[in-house]
């Protein structure tokens, strides 16, 4: 397989996500002593092409990671494309070494194909030592021509059902990558959709949407922000709705009931809001639960960093040292709101206990995900 090496730089910054700050235990001292990367390459495998969102958010932390590893040493972003994340994934899960000098850059559409059990998948998330857990929020938005700027939940709702399902066109990597929620949350309100799988990234797709082949398409909610400007400026979009945030405490309501909205997007309903208000629906069935469980996956486990299975302690303490200083640097904190948006971050410890904390479905959850995927793409899924 080819290996596209890329230099450190940084280009295009995208959001993260929202749960609460943790702290590794290590001192920073301690770290600083016993880890010394001076005269090492690092590599940090990125799974997706160049440009995408977790390719610009790798390049955006790349010269804090240089700035405060010990021993300074200089990354190298690897990008290794292919099978929305697999690729990158299995690479890494073979090749990597345990001093700290490889790191693996995971997102949505690899721990959904993991999680759903992709047969092609040879890597094991909840065996990798997780340095920083970075969530987001996700946007989802019609073409203009489907009529639905400025309706309620429920016109919404009515509007979409309204139309036949090949003028409702979405698409995505592989059913098994982080579409799927999106996809599931869509049949949860009665709207079924003509899918076009096979997708190279949300790049392609916007691309997609801009010359109207898809006219349903999603963007993490940051990255619809700062890089679909143009959509919004030339009036093809309607905003539809977000998956919401938990906040700080890692709730996704507040004391009254209520699921908070994307920060970034304050006034654009949520899907909860779409469901209940729109739908009539309630989360106390097989379907709303497992749909509920993917969505709180795709926002909490949406991009992270790890070493692999087994790697030096030092090694991991400096690496999570060192991105805690890069939350606390004065340069990133000019930088921080448009790579990270309103949200706070995950690391150490408390960073394994959240992702594990969100990949753990329950058994009829992942009955029904099962049921969901044979009936509509006809895979067996191994879960």
């Amino acid at each position: 397989m080819f290996e596209r090496v890329t230099r450190r730089g940084v280009t295009g910054m995208l959001a993260a996500g929202a749960v609460a700050v943790g702290i590794a235990t290590v001192p920073l001292q301690q770290a600083m002593a016993a880890a010394d990367f001076t005269d090492k390459r690092i590599r940090i495998i990125v799974p997706f092409n160049e440009g995408g969102g977790t390719d610009s958010l790798t390049r955006a932390l790349v010269p804090f990671m240089e700035r405060y590893l010990p021993g300074k040493p200089k990354i190298l972003v690897v990008n290794k494309p292919g099978a929305g994340g697999i690729v990158g994934a299995n690479f890494f899960e073979s090749r990597a070494k345990k001093d700290g000098t490889w790191v693996m850059a995971l997102s949505t559409s690899t721990v959904m194909n993991y999680l759903l059990g992709d047969p092609r998948v040879k890597f094991d998330v909840k065996g990798w030592e997780p340095i920083i857990l970075l969530p987001r929020g996700n946007m989802v938005y019609a073409r203009a021509e489907l009529g639905l700027k400025g309706l309620s939940p429920k016109a919404i709702v009515a509007k979409l059902r309204s139309h036949p399902q090949d003028k409702l066109v979405f698409g995505g990597k592989t059913p098994t990558s982080s579409a799927i929620n999106k996809r599931m949350a869509l049949s949860l309100l009665g709207v079924e959709v003509k899918d076009v799988w096979g997708m190279k990234g949300n790049g392609p797709m916007a691309q997609a949407f801009e010359r109207g082949e898809f006219t349903l398409n999603f963007d993490n909610s940051l990255s619809y922000l700062n890089n679909r400007k143009g959509f919004r400026k030339a009036g093809i979009a309607t905003e539809l709705y977000t998956h919401g945030a938990p906040d700080a405490k890692g709730n996704w309501t507040d004391a009254n009931g209520k699921y908070n909205r994307d920060p970034t997007w304050p006034n654009v309903p949520t899907f909860y809001e779409l469901y209940e208000e729109g739908a009539g629906g309630k989360f106390d069935n097989p379907a709303a639960k497992a749909t509920l469980a993917l969505i709180r996956v795709g926002t909490a486990a949406n991009k992270s960093f790890h070493l692999p299975k087994g790697a030096d302690k030092d090694a991991l303490a400096a690496w999570r040292n060192a991105l805690r200083k890069t939350m606390d640097d004065p340069d990133f904190a000019k930088k921080k709101a448009k790579v990270l948006g309103k949200f706070n971050v995950t690391i150490g410890e408390d960073a394994r206990k959240a992702l594990h904390a969100a990949i753990n479905l329950s058994a009829d959850e992942r009955a029904y995900i099962k049921k969901y995927i044979k009936g509509h793409y006809n895979l067996d899924l191994k879960i």
